[in-house]
């Protein structure tokens, strides 16, 4: 195994300085937990540094993390713990100074800006942005600031439609797949095993390829293949039925599909129609959270990062627009890293949880496994801080994580240790140990 991250970056354009990092230990076993998944974001070795020489803070510092296709995330930690940073680099607004980001399998650039870039480098600039636009979206904490408050909701939400120019493709994409789910809605897995597994994946990927192809192999190649199967003569006619409905919807304008599409999501948030023309200042932080929600999901990315985006609602209505976040998750299929500092708030939609502090992850597990079981102090700490409705006495702030119990140097450092099945601590042996009997200092 590797135990070492090196790192190539040029100086005046010249000098090559390499930088070796020697990793966590453990760090390869905690990323490889569930490699059954497919990996849709990777994080390696991460620093993230605002300022320069003396006044300089990273704010996180060699974080690890996989991000798993179709997963939600909750990365939770207090004010300050660097999760809203990872969040911003995700999307390019903020740069990162070590390690490697990749999205896709693509490499984040380091820094994303447009500067004075001309020819080649002004095409690759430009690549990177439409990869990341159309690839990645982010929800703010604070809706009202989020949203430009001098044109109306119509223009907000079709706001990344219009620079993309891609509205008709992502209707059609979205139209294509709806079609799928009827039609194979007819066809019995048990009966029919040849349409699923590694059929239906590449079907899947040819469906999102882009609209020409995506008719040619499911109006035709597909509709040939269930139409000579026995028993499939229902899935067949509708089928049938829907190529027809697709060769008219392929007739719509971009403008016209741009309008259905902003017309639906917001329905999909519980806003009908008659919000297009208003402004969002006249509506209330909920409904405004939800008009970012659906600016964001409308382009239909692979990746959602949103960055607390319930603190700043109401308490009566912030489990409503994480319902929303749920069903939006299950219609579009979404990838989402759901940024919060209250770990019972994301016990609700999260498929796993991982918890930082001062920059750096300490504890990373399925959801259920966090919740019920959870071992480092200062996720216990994040716990008791939420009120308990039974009235027990006692202290309201429940159990208060001091930094300093950790008796770290350098020969014992903290190292990646497995708890159970994809539940991995930051800790020390011996910490390991006087956790598990419950044993905090």
């Amino acid at each position: 195994m590797n135990n070492t991250y090196q790192e190539k970056t040029k100086k005046f354009g010249l000098l090559t300085y390499t930088t070796t990092r020697v990793q966590t230990k453990g760090v390869e076993e905690m990323l490889k937990s569930d490699d059954k998944q497919e990996e849709l974001v990777t994080l390696r070795n991460v620093d993230i540094t605002y300022g320069r020489g003396s006044k300089s803070f990273r704010a996180v510092s060699d974080l690890n993390l996989n991000i798993y296709k179709g997963e939600v995330l909750g990365l939770v930690g207090e004010s300050g713990s660097g999760k809203s940073t990872i969040g911003k680099a995700l999307v390019g607004l903020v740069p990162y100074s070590f390690g490697e980001i990749k999205l896709l399998g693509k490499k984040i650039p380091n820094k994303l800006t447009r500067g004075f870039k001309f020819g080649k480098k002004l095409k690759e600039y430009n690549e990177v942005v439409n990869f990341l636009v159309n690839k990645v979206q982010m929800i703010f904490q604070d809706p009202a600031n989020s949203l430009n408050p001098h044109i109306n909701v119509e223009s907000v939400v079709s706001e990344g439609l219009s620079n993309t120019k891609n509205s008709k493709e992502i209707y059609l994409y979205n139209k294509d797949q709806e079609f799928q789910k009827n039609v194979y809605d007819l066809i019995d897995s048990k009966k029919y095993p040849q349409f699923y597994g590694e059929y239906l994946e590449k079907l899947n990927v040819k469906i999102a390829t882009n609209e020409d192809i995506a008719f040619e192999e499911f109006y035709n190649v597909f509709l040939n293949d269930i139409a000579k199967t026995k028993g499939l003569e229902e899935a067949t006619k509708l089928l049938n039925e829907l190529k027809i409905k697709r060769e008219e919807l392929s007739k719509l304008t971009e403008n016209q599909c741009k309008r259905i599409l902003v017309v639906e999501i917001l329905k999909s948030v519980g806003l009908d129609e008659s919000v297009l023309p208003r402004y969002p200042l006249e509506f209330s932080g909920g409904q405004q959270q939800r008009i970012g929600i659906s600016r964001a999901v409308v382009l239909r990315p692979q990746l959602l990062v949103a960055d607390e985006p319930i603190s700043a609602l109401d308490v009566s209505i912030q489990a409503q627009v994480v319902n929303i976040f749920n069903d939006l998750k299950d219609k579009y299929n979404l990838t989402i890293l759901f940024i919060a500092h209250d770990l019972r708030m994301v016990e609700y939609i999260s498929d796993r949880i991982a918890v930082m502090n001062k920059g750096r992850i300490l504890e990373i597990g399925k959801t259920e496994e966090i919740i019920n079981n959870p071992l480092h102090p200062y996720t216990k700490a994040l716990l008791e801080a939420v009120p308990s409705i039974h009235g027990d006495k006692g202290s309201l702030l429940g159990y208060q994580y001091d930094i300093n119990i950790h008796k770290y140097s350098e020969n014992n450092q903290p190292e990646w240790l497995k708890v159970n099945e994809n539940h991995f601590i930051l800790a020390t042996k011996e910490e390991l140990k006087k956790w598990k009997n419950g044993e905090y200092e």
